[in-house]
């Protein structure tokens, strides 16, 4: 049970970036400092997380079996793309919705989350006090993400707001609850090719969505949310 509630604990940490982004009321600073951090946390996830993570589950074919996954986690969001319709509000630039970029990038740090809580659980069930350790590491990062969901979400309606923010909150302890309750279905190769879907479907946020909005507003607010971002990845690597 301890290894299930520090999944829980580290999940949790998510609502501390939703708390400081319902602090901060400048609506249009808000969102370009979640977009610089967003940019540089999603790819410091995929270089010190997600792909050590999934270059350690493969035991062989490392690379081919990586890049099989990140096609499928592209098609995965082209076809996501199609179902989540696009609103036509202030937040938008053309077909660049922030609301649509905030519900894509949920769907895929839930099914990391989930992921990432398998690790947790697995790895506080060898050893409590390097569970402890890596799940320090997720909570800090964490926060940005509570930032950057929240912020992106906050003028859209009160029940899709609250349905990510808890379903991010609670997705790292659903990884843990599932390797408990299933542990013998869920091989190496299995969970190698869910990380690899990630990492397709972060890689398509950042080059067809959020890079679009960094380069037509990059000023000192996305500047600091790219440094900020940064600081915290690697506090969360050095913990």
């Amino acid at each position: 049970m301890e290894s299930l509630l520090i999944t829980f604990l580290a999940g949790a940490f998510f609502l501390v970036g939703v708390l400081i982004a319902f602090f901060i009321t400048n609506k249009e600073k808000l969102i370009n400092f979640s977009v610089g951090i967003s940019f540089s946390v999603l790819i410091l996830l995929i270089i010190l997380d997600i792909l050590p993570e999934t270059l350690e589950l493969f035991e062989e074919y490392h690379f081919i079996k990586i890049i099989t996954g990140v096609i499928l986690g592209i098609l995965l969001l082209l076809i996501i793309e199609k179902i989540v319709p696009h609103s036509h509000d202030d937040d938008c630039d053309g077909d660049y919705c922030l609301e649509h970029i905030a519900v894509i990038t949920a769907i895929a740090l839930i099914i990391h989350n989930v992921i990432e809580g398998t690790g947790i659980y697995a790895l506080a069930e060898a050893s409590f006090k390097s569970g402890i350790i890596y799940a320090g590491g997720v909570a800090l990062h964490n926060i940005p993400f509570g930032i950057k969901i929240t912020a992106m979400l906050k003028n859209s309606s009160q029940l899709k707001l609250w349905t990510y923010i808890i379903l991010l909150t609670i997705s790292t302890f659903l990884g843990g609850l599932i390797i408990h309750l299933f542990n013998s279905f869920l091989s190496n190769n299995v969970l190698g090719y869910l990380l690899s879907i990630t990492i397709g479907m972060i890689i398509y946020i950042l080059g067809f969505e959020l890079f679009k909005l960094l380069k037509e507003n990059f000023n000192k607010y996305t500047i600091s949310g790219i440094i900020i971002g940064i600081i915290l990845m690697f506090l969360g690597v050095v913990i």
